[in-house]
């Protein structure tokens, strides 16, 4: 899935669950309320006002777990803002390669193929460049493969190579 994409989805969703939030709220807040009308009424006496009902406490406890649940749904917004906006591919995209068990001609083909990345690399591309023999090219793109670093699929009568 593309950052954009899932930045979309990220605020799709903190919006949905923002309005759930509301919608738990203003229900929690008419439970209260009954309740403490119900109190009042069994009570002779005493005075009917939000501050003196008993249940209150309770009340302000569900405020600030839909307020905290509110900001942390919201910072993720703010997240899924931020991938739809940016040009998250890059960060996201950015893998760190163990290039300490090649040797310098190996590290520059590896280059090579990182350069041109978005559409791949032909083998035969690997051997006009760097003037090899097409058999160690295959030796050295197998090194390659076995340490994780590329890998090969076939197009036709030649290789295409890829970064994994």
């Amino acid at each position: 899935m593309k950052p954009r994409h899932l930045g979309i989805s990220i605020i799709i969703v903190s919006i949905i669950v923002i309005g759930m939030l509301f919608y738990f709220n203003s229900i929690l807040n008419k439970q209260n309320l009954e309740i403490c009308s119900e109190s009042c009424g069994t009570q002779e006496g005493a005075s009917c006002s939000i501050e003196s009902c008993p249940f209150n406490a309770e009340h302000n406890n569900s405020e600030g777990f839909i307020f905290i649940m509110g900001l942390l749904v919201a910072f993720l917004g703010g997240i899924g803002f931020y991938l739809t906006l940016t040009k998250a591919e890059k960060l996201i995209e950015q893998k760190e390669y163990d290039l300490t068990k090649l040797n310098n001609e190996e590290k520059d083909i590896f280059l090579f193929i990182k350069e041109n990345k978005d559409k791949g690399v032909y083998q035969s591309n690997i051997v006009e460049k760097f003037n090899i023999p097409k058999s160690k090219v295959s030796r050295i793109l197998d090194k390659m493969e076995r340490l994780e670093i590329i890998e090969k699929k076939r197009r036709g009568m030649t290789n295409i190579i890829l970064l994994k």
